[in-house]
């Protein structure tokens, strides 16, 4: 199948009907439980659930959509919270966002003082402590207030990146409040280019550092892209799209969206700005994935590496005007509806995952802490008072089915997920097996099925405490 074919099949592929990958012939993957993998889990921000062309969007993805066609595509894969900020303390700690102590809960912006509280622990810790060199190449957003909230001190042996939740992407400030959030190598420093270059180009050398030790790595790679930028609005480097300006702290700032000029170029057949904007964004981003995984394969390192990649939590459809795509999800980014807090999301391991696999499984950003300790024999430490996530190798290795339930809780939304049930708000059920898109409320139907949810949903929220 060449590019075009591709392509073409991708842009035929229904909303509700995803893409089926070619099938292509893989030698059997090695059953080597005592060699320890590299882990990278690439995360990305604000991409929608119908997105990627493997998810049937009609953006070409051949290069993220290869990472489903070596391993796993998950179908029901969610998140912690359908925002920037709980995402990633939930991906970090293995807990519901609700157990933050200092604010981990909402978004941050640059003034708050929200942060991982020192008794928190990252999977980056127990694997630092297992002998894994660890580093975060890209977006942090825990914490920026002080120093002893940075990266560093929270099991990364090596930062490079930035601590805002956006930034513009030629300029790496948060418009003209802060620019001086770019890091490189644990130090505040300026570099000039556009941030998804650059952040790739970093885990490349990473990988380059790497492919002669018999340490093993955790990267972090955690892309601001496709999340839109925020850029000085009186200072707007070219290849940007103003989607709205508005005024903080005497600064005005603009959100926007930002690629480099000629590769905006190549979507000139898109009529709506935004759209053109987003599509290049998001092809840019796909093609630096691919360098990053090429200099993998070319390193030797692939085969034997654990790569995640899954996005933060779902797209705005239509916020900011940015027209990005949940495929037939309901809501987008910022509601517990599934187009908020279902996302893409894949795993290849060719050493121990068949290629062209698909789960349905329910499961979680915060499974990933339990299942790697479990997987590199670590220890979850004894000082961790609770870790909602569940340890879910079986489903990788066996596609075994688990039985569990999965709770969200924000602002004045809550959602639980039970098997094929969804209770919305207290209020709505919903069967996802038959109605992934929320259309048809049950509530009425099974009033003993809302009530086995609503008691389910308050048996965890109590055992979390409430805010």
């Amino acid at each position: 199948m060449n590019r075009r074919q591709f392509i073409n099949k991708t842009v035929a592929a229904t909303a509700a009907g995803f893409l089926t990958l070619p099938n292509l012939v893989y030698s059997k993957p090695k059953r080597n439980d005592k060699k320890r993998p590299n882990i990278i889990v690439i995360y990305v921000d604000d991409l929608g659930y119908g997105d990627l062309s493997c998810y049937g969007g009609d953006i070409p993805t051949p290069n993220i959509d290869k990472i489903a066609g070596d391993g796993i595509r998950f179908t029901d894969f969610y998140v912690g919270g359908p925002v920037c900020t709980p995402s990633r303390y939930s991906l970090l700690t293995g807990n519901y966002p609700n157990r933050s102590m200092h604010g981990l809960d909402g978004v941050l912006f640059p003034y708050d003082t929200g942060h991982l509280d020192e008794s928190e622990t990252t999977i980056a810790e127990v694997l630092q402590e297992k002998g894994y060199h660890t580093a975060l190449i890209g977006k942090w957003h825990l914490g920026l207030a002080e120093k002893e909230y940075l990266p560093e001190n929270h099991g990364f042996d090596l930062f490079t990146g930035h601590t805002h939740g956006c930034i513009d992407y030629f300029n790496h400030g948060y418009g003209g409040l802060d620019n001086e959030g770019w890091y490189i190598n644990n130090k505040k420093k300026k570099e000039n280019g556009y941030a998804t270059d650059l952040l790739t180009n970093h885990a490349i050398n990473y990988i380059e550092e790497r492919e002669n030790s018999k340490q093993p790595f955790f990267l972090y790679l955690s892309y601001n892209a496709p999340h839109f930028g925020k850029s000085d609005a009186n200072d707007l480097p070219p290849g940007t799209l103003v989607l709205n300006k508005y005024e903080l702290n005497n600064h005005e700032l603009a959100n926007t969206l930002q690629v480099p000029e000629d590769y905006l170029n190549r979507f000139n057949d898109i009529e709506d700005f935004g759209k053109r904007y987003y599509a290049a964004m998001v092809s840019y981003l796909d093609s630096c994935v691919g360098n990053f995984t090429e200099k993998l394969k070319q390193s030797n390192l692939y085969d034997n590496t654990m790569i995640w990649f899954i996005s933060d939590n779902g797209g705005y459809v239509k916020g900011f005007k940015i027209n990005g795509s949940n495929g037939p999800l309901k809501g987008e980014k910022g509601i517990l509806e599934e187009g908020g807090i279902r996302v893409a999301a894949m795993l290849s391991w060719k050493d121990r995952i068949e290629a062209g696999q698909i789960r349905k499984q329910p499961l979680c950003n915060i499974d990933l802490f339990p299942t790697i300790c479990k997987i590199t024999n670590s220890k979850i430490p004894k000082d961790v008072v609770a870790m909602d996530g569940i340890d879910i190798s079986s489903v990788l290795f066996d596609d075994a089915d688990i039985e569990r339930e999965l709770f969200w809780k924000f602002k004045k939304q809550t959602a639980i997920r039970s098997g094929k049930w969804k209770l919305f708000n207290g209020k709505e059920l919903y069967n996802l097996d038959s109605d992934i898109g929320e259309r048809n409320n049950l509530a009425d139907v099974y009033p003993e099925k809302v009530k086995e949810l609503s008691d389910a949903f308050k048996r965890i929220e109590n055992s979390i405490g409430k805010k």
